[in-house]
């Protein structure tokens, strides 16, 4: 192939884009029991989709699953019970009939959700099928946008109905099948819950609908409310059907109520138990009205704000908690949430008295959204759920007599207000293969503290593996561990720990993370010496190895234990416990030479022989490693030397001689001299869907490298070969097993630790924690990587510096069905117990802001985040109205405290450096790291733009731009310190700043300002030429050429001549702009720029030409407006590109953009075509007319969908063959050759021949839709 061709050939044809991070906006919390009576499910429901999460005994959620594939964003969420009609029905009528045997394992609640696609949701999760069994209802859509359909939604207390409202003029009714008829579609595994429908119109805004309560059990109608605004005036509009009516689908009657002037302006209406009442609650008033006696409404006091309520917040969210049936009999209870987070009980009794009005307190997080009572069985309170657009939500326990005690924080780092990417290498180290991305946002409020304080935060957005500190403590004179075990037993929740230090060890246990852990008292010998392994027997013995010997004994009774020394002249080199089949393994050097030692143990520890020693297996060469692994009847031990050979033996149940086999000699491919020492060896293993047990061996080299082995069961008769070495000659089934080796990474340049539970295995190297795991598909032996992050509720910026030593062990609670991995480690001085989760997940990093952060940037020169924040001030003509002062403060990115406010006293005495401030009222706009250069020499300079009102009239505002010279102390070089060199004031606001050559170019309003020092290489006229349509939001520099994206007019291309500034292009399409990126062009991936607009569009131009078409030009659709796109450096392994670029969105999602080459988009088209027309993954997409237009889009544009893409992931690589089958019988959509046929070549040309396409595709698409940073 030429040049050209091959040029060609990479050049990118497509770009694919995929959600990294959802946003963390949880719009409802409810909970429903979705999957099954038993389980205690919270449903979380947000902008693109909905999670679900258990809530245990313990007080806690655990993440179940999820679901993204809704079309629309979410516009209200009920649950609908299927199981009883009222909460307190069934308890007191004896003649409710039994539900059938074969109803007893089906979920008792259904999800109904209205979304924006005019589309109603009725979904359960099956646990028989494992997913979502859904049923979508289609809306009218031939409507204007106030008259569309899912404004508001309700249920009917007894399931008979479901209500959608338009936000004015029509709602909608639609009767449900009764619930014996709708448990019987969910027990065929179906769901069409509809019976019939009826739309209504109305006249006026409808500000709220809710179903009303029947009066009483035998009470057969049905009551929908509706709060409609007209001509000045509020209206109570009740239908009434009676059980004739609903038969005969008739019209219902009406009634209709004339609000007072207090009443017009509602915040909420709570239907309450008693009487089909309701109450009315505005800002000042709160009011009760029945059907029956609208005109004379029953008038309340209002409630007065507890002392430290600064104002009268909104009513924002309400919500009925669990009671038993009697207490139901005689008082409706409600809880009342304000938007500032105070709560309050009311206790109505069953002739409409508020009998009770009590302040429970404040949870102190935004409470504008989400908020529900969770029923966990709780007698001594209640837990509450809690979220806001605004700041985290949590899980309160609300404890009688007691103020409400946050036991669980809901992250939520929107909104977004701008975003960095920050490389992660370390300097001086090259050939990494982590290097990635560090995700940092800020946000313009906080966690954890009331929102009325007005603080914001600084969040790295991290996706791996959470372990959740639940236990801190400190060992006392232990100031380091070298090695750590985890015992765990099978009839308990103790956990037994042995720590150990290169001079002593020591045991402690604990029974729950809860609670403290404590030392077992010391009254042996054992205790002071370093140990090299430990296991736990079946019955609860604990077998201990040393320098001196082998100890036998159980804690808590001393008496029974046992000690048997090593020869005198032996050196144990490496050794290792299983404790489970009593079999211990030593590596041991004497003056005879090097040997294997295997030693059972007795299970009677007060037999005389309590220890068996096997013949000993001479060694050519010491092992500095050891692993033994049960594999059926038999043993395997594998040990590792110094010089990167991996040695195998074979023992079996009956004591003897242990049988060598094949060694294994591992590759490192570098070009460096490394290590090849083996530091530690683990095997991972799990169970295929056909019964084929899949393992994996891995070698941790002292060197930072992690080998990966393949471990494989060969046919009988089958010869090893140069890639496959045989190891064990029968294995159970007569099938012998096999080692290869895959592949190897450098994850650093420590010692790789490594430990291993089954199906996954844990490591350190360095200062990162890592899990290694199967792939979900097991056919592939793929693995998974994941970072572990070590995150503190109570100290949301924690991050571990370093993490000496660990060890994980598996525990299940039998009376909550509840198993998980407790993880301990030691990091930076303490013992940390952990609760270890099982997915991949984002996990984020709060670092706490004394102010509203609204600017960020990250200079590479300082290695420290820069930040603008402002501070509400009083203001000194009016004390009572805020003013907000803006800061600048540099932050380290890896700081585990919050953010110190500035403390103006201290800067004057010099105990603090000094940092800039601006002057009440204005307001940072822009943030530049700048390094100019000048004759050969570079400097560095951070330069600030703002935005200042005119003393004397507010409206209008001029600029000014700041330049600082900041460098590290190097008194103390965690500290900045920086001066002011100088300032100039501008006509307009400061929006936008780059650097041309030795020059800065600002946008002050919609002018272009030069600065420069007097000996510059460009003489800059006075004033320049070109005037912006708009003001400025972003420029860069691309050789002669400005590119501005305007805040109307898209984006601009000036020139620089002869010093001035002109314009010479523009986009032929005005749209709102938000941001643009200049890509420089790497490999053979072009120069071009990314152009983010209002309404999620983000469009791709070339560098020297915006007007004119071009067909490499693309257009992007995200569901959401991209506030910020950045440069990225780390994009998928398995993508030829070297270019990734990360979109922010204000509601805190993230996206990843890479480009892909044509034979990565020949690939993918027929994927995604496969994922557009199959109802399980895209059920609304698949159904439409526009599905067509939708794929043509797609192939014309290049874009490829990774969200859709990714949904293949779910399903497995047989089902893909089958779509593909499926979709081949005759002619492609196109008329071209079949699927299958381009589907082969296409996979053929991108990863070369393979017997199985689908397979070999379905692993690279796994790894090019990894998330990794």
């Amino acid at each position: 192939m030429s040049d050209v061709d091959q040029t060609y050939q990479n050049y990118p044809a497509g770009l694919l884009t995929q959600p990294l991070v959802s946003s963390p906006m949880t719009s409802w919390i409810l909970p429903a029991r979705i999957r099954h009576k038993n389980h205690n499910d919270v449903v979380f429901v947000g902008d693109r989709g909905i999670q679900i999460r258990e809530a245990f005994q313990s007080g806690h959620l655990e993440d179940v699953v999820e679901k993204n594939d809704i079309q629309g964003l979410p516009l209200g969420a009920k649950v609908i019970n299927v199981s009883t009609q009222l909460p307190w029905e069934t308890q007191l009528s004896s003649d409710t009939p039994s539900p059938p045997q074969s109803f007893e394992d089906l979920p008792p609640h259904i999800l109904f959700i209205a979304t924006d696609a005019n589309e109603l949701h009725f979904m359960y999760w099956s646990l028989l099928k494992g997913q979502f069994v859904s049923f979508c209802r289609r809306l009218p859509r031939d409507v204007n946008i106030s008259e569309k359909y899912g404004t508001h939604i309700a249920v009917d207390p007894k399931s008979r109905a479901v209500a959608v409202s338009a936000s004015r003029n029509f709602f909608a009714v639609f009767w449900l099948d009764d619930t014996i008829e709708i448990k019987k579609q969910m027990a065929h595994g179906g769901l069409d819950p509809i019976r019939k429908e009826k739309f209504v119109q109305v006249e006026g805004d409808i500000l709220f609908m809710e179903f009303l309560y029947p009066k009483a059990l035998n009470d057969k109608r049905m009551l929908l409310l509706l709060i409609v605004h007209r001509e000045n005036a509020t209206i109570a509009l009740v239908y009434e059907w009676d059980e004739r009516s609903m038969t005969r689908n008739s019209d219902p009657t009406m009634t209709r109520t004339l609000f007072p002037p207090q009443d017009y302006l509602p915040t909420m209406i709570v239907p309450l138990a008693k009487e089909s009442s309701y109450l009315v609650i505005t800002t000042k008033s709160m009011a009760m009205y029945t059907p029956n006696s609208s005109s004379r409404p029953r008038r309340y006091p209002p409630i007065i704000p507890d002392i430290g309520a600064h104002e009268i917040g909104l009513w924002t969210r309400w919500a009925r908690p669990s009671r038993n049936w009697l207490y139901s009999r005689k008082y409706d209870a409600i809880i009342l949430c304000r938007e500032d987070g105070w709560i309050y009980y009311l206790e109505f009794g069953n002739d409409g008295e508020l009998e009770t009005q009590t302040s429970l307190g404040q949870l102190h997080c935004h409470v504008d959204t989400a908020f529900d009572v969770l029923d966990m069985g709780f007698e001594g309170g209640d837990f509450i759920l809690a979220a806001g657009s605004q700041g985290d939500g949590g899980l309160f326990v609300q404890e009688a007599r007691d103020r409400p005690r946050c036991v669980q924080r809901f992250a939520n780092w929107a909104p977004v207000t701008d975003a960095v990417a920050v490389p992660s290498g370390i300097r001086g180290t090259t050939g990494l293969d982590t290097t990635h991305d560090r995700l940092f946002v800020c946000s313009s409020s906080a966690s954890g503290k009331s929102s009325a304080s007005g603080n914001g935060a600084i969040t790295e957005l991290r996706h791996g593996i959470e372990a959740r500190v639940g236990v801190s403590i400190s060992l006392g004179d232990i100031s380091s561990v070298h090695d750590m075990w985890a015992l765990s037993f099978e009839d308990s929740l103790q956990t037994i720990l042995v720590v150990s230090d290169p001079i002593s060890s020591m045991i402690l246990h604990t029974s729950d993370l809860a609670d403290d852990i404590e030392v077992f008292p010391n009254e042996d010998a054992w205790g002071n010496e370093e140990t090299l392994a430990v296991g736990c027997t079946p019955r609860g013995d604990i077998v201990q190895i040393t320098q001196r010997g082998i100890y036998a004994f159980m804690p808590e009774e001393s008496h029974l234990s046992h000690f048997t020394a090593h020869a005198p002249d032996s050196v144990v080199t490496a050794a290792t416990v299983d404790g489970s089949n009593v079999v211990m393994a030593m590596a041991i050097r004497t003056s005879e030479g090097n040997f294997l030692q295997v030693v059972r143990l007795n299970p009677d520890l007060a037999a005389a022989d309590c220890f068996h020693f096997d013949t000993p297996q001479p060694l050519e060469q010491e092992a500095i490693s050891i692993f033994y692994q049960r594999w059926g009847s038999m043993g395997l031990i594998f040990m590792g030397t110094s010089d990167g050979t991996l040695l195998s033996f074979e023992i079996h149940d009956s004591p003897g001689e242990s049988k060598r086999l094949a060694d294994t000699h591992i590759a490192v491919e570098t070009d460096e001299d490394v290590s090849k020492a083996i530091s530690s060896i683990a095997t991972i293993r799990a169970m295929s869907n056909t019964n084929n047990i899949h393992g994996r061996l891995f070698c941790g080299l002292r060197s930072g490298i992690l080998v990966f082995l393949e471990m494989r069961f060969l046919l009988n008769g089958l010869e090893g070969n140069s890639q496959c070495i045989q190891l064990v000659r029968h294995s159970t089934n007569g099938v012998p097993l096999g080692l290869t080796q895959i592949s190897s990474k450098r994850l650093g340049q420590t010692a790789i630790r490594l430990q291993a539970q089954e199906d996954i295995a844990l490591f350190t190297c360095g200062t990162d924690l890592w899990r290694v795991a199967f792939s979900p598909d097991l056919a592939s032996l793929d693995y998974t990587l994941s970072r572990v992050f070590i995150t503190d509720q109570n100290q949301p910026a924690y991050a571990p510096t370093n993490v000496s030593s660990f060890s994980f062990v598996n525990i299940s609670d039998q009376n909550s069905r509840a198993t998980g991995v407790s993880l301990f480690c030691w990091a930076d001085g303490n013992l940390l117990g952990c609760s270890l989760d099982v997915e991949d997940k984002p996990i984020p990093r709060r670092i706490d802001v004394p102010g509203n952060p609204n600017k960020l940037t990250y200079s590479e020169h300082l290695r420290s985040l820069i930040v603008s924040y402002s501070v509400a001030q009083p203001s000194q003509e009016s004390p009572l109205n805020l003013i907000r002062k803006p800061y600048i403060e540099f932050v380290d990115p890896d700081i585990q405290t919050p953010v110190a406010p500035i403390d103006e006293q201290m800067v004057a005495e010099g105990l603090a450096p000094w940092r800039p401030s601006g002057s009440p009222g204005e307001k940072v706009t822009c943030i530049f790291d700048w390094m100019p250069q000048k004759d050969g020499n570079a400097y560095h300079l951070v330069v600030i733009g703002t935005s200042v009102p005119t003393p004397h009239n507010p409206a209008e505002r001029t600029g000014r731009i700041l330049l600082l010279q900041a460098s590290r102390d190097p008194r103390s070089p965690s500290q900045v310190t920086c001066v002011d060199k100088h300032m100039k004031l501008c006509a307009a606001p400061v929006t936008a700043m780059t650097a041309y050559a030795d020059s800065l170019i600002a946008a002050t309003g919609r002018s272009f300002l030069a600065l420069a020092s007097k000996n510059s290489q460009i003489d800059w006229v006075r004033n320049i030429t070109a005037r912006l349509p708009s003001p400025a939001v972003s420029m860069s520099v691309h050789g002669n050429f400005i590119h501005v994206t305007t805040a109307r007019d898209s984006l601009l291309v000036c020139k620089v001549e002869g010093g001035d500034i002109s314009i010479v292009d523009s986009n032929c399409f005005a749209l709102p702009g938000l941001s643009h990126l200049l890509a420089p062009g790497l490999d053979n991936c072009p120069t071009q720029v990314f152009v983010s607009s209002r309404g999620g569009t983000v469009q791709v131009f070339e560098p020297d030409s915006v007007s004119t078409a071009s067909e490499n030009r693309r257009t992007l659709r995200f569901p959401v407006s991209i506030l910020r796109l950045v440069q990225g450096c780390k994009p998928p392994s398995s993508l030829t590109s070297k270019r990734t670029i990360y979109g922010f969105a204000i509601n805190g999602s993230v996206y990843r953009v890479v480009t892909l080459t044509p034979d990565e988009l020949a690939v993918l088209e027929p994927l995604i075509f496969l994922c557009m027309s199959d109802k399980r993954l895209c059920p609304s997409l698949a159904r439409r007319n526009r599905f067509r237009t939708a794929f043509t889009d797609c192939q014309s544009n290049g874009h490829i969908d990774g969200s859709i893409i990714a949904r293949l992931l779910t399903l497995d690589c047989d089902t893909l063959k089958d779509m593909i089958l499926n979709c081949s019988s005759g002619a492609d959509h196109d008329g071209q050759s079949s699927l299958t046929d381009r589907f082969a070549q296409a996979a053929f040309n991108l990863l070369g021949p393979s017997d199985d396409y689908p397979r070999a595709v379905f692993s690279w698409l796994w790894n090019v839709l990894r998330v990794e940073f």
